[in-house]
């Protein structure tokens, strides 16, 4: 069995990442203090790609697949849209960050994240198998405002 098909290991993955998105953008706003807001999310975005594509060519052991290209070329047009996806979510942590704090935007960030994404699963936007938005994923929506509501007073 692979690690990636391990539900535990995949979980420890989504805590790490968890973790790292709210490092993220604390880190994005520390830096944008001194080097300016734009200048940040670029250089953001400089060390992310030289990662990404060490990340890459660990993947593929320095020998890219002979037909990426023709790959690439089927993807369809949205799914190259997640470069300005991030860039988006990297500049408004930068912005926002300062004015509401850390745990406030990650809070709104995270509800945002997790109601769109159960609106993704009930109607398989983007190719996503269909996972019905029951009455419990309603009350936890619900929550998930409150709880929003309840960082961002205190």
């Amino acid at each position: 069995m692979a690690l990636l098909d391990n539900i535990i290991f995949c979980a420890f993955l989504c805590l790490v990442g968890g973790v790292a998105t709210a490092s993220q953008g604390a880190v994005n706003s520390k830096l944008g203090q001194y080097t300016g807001q734009g200048l940040s999310s670029t250089i953001v975005f400089v060390v992310g790609a030289m990662t990404s594509c060490i990340y890459f060519l660990i993947e593929v052991k320095g020998r890219p697949p002979a037909d990426l290209t023709v790959m690439m070329g089927k993807a369809p047009w949205w799914a190259w849209t997640g470069g300005i996806i991030g860039a988006v979510f990297v500049i408004i942590n930068i912005l926002a960050i300062p004015k509401l704090g850390a745990g406030t935007t990650t809070a709104i960030i995270v509800c945002a994240q997790l109601v769109f994404s159960c609106v993704i699963d009930n109607f398989g936007i983007f190719g996503i198998p269909f996972r019905q938005y029951t009455v419990w994923r309603g009350l936890a929506t619900a929550g998930l405002i409150c709880c929003v509501a309840v960082i961002a007073k205190f």
